[in-house]
């Protein structure tokens, strides 16, 4: 089983392991994968884009502000203290 994530192809990276001499040697740094059920189906997503999905449906159920929002509460509130 590839270690690659179904929704965003995220994969491995090639990064350097240092030693105590500051010596590079090459290993691979995996993707955080979880095995989540979505729709009824299995798939293998890493947790960043777990927590991306998680933060998107909040905004959607109205249960986070967006960005826009938030202005608007900050603007609103800068003029109720201006008076």
């Amino acid at each position: 089983m590839s270690r690659i994530d179904a929704l965003t192809g995220k994969s491995a990276k090639t990064v350097n392991s240092r030693s105590h001499s500051n010596i590079a040697t090459k290993r691979r740094q995996n993707v955080n994968l979880q095995t989540v059920r979505i729709n009824g189906r299995r798939v293998r997503i890493a947790t960043s884009t777990m927590r991306t999905l998680r933060k998107l449906t909040a905004i959607a159920h109205g249960e986070m502000p967006t960005k826009m929002q938030k202005k608007a509460a900050k603007k609103a509130e800068m003029a109720a203290a201006k008076k």
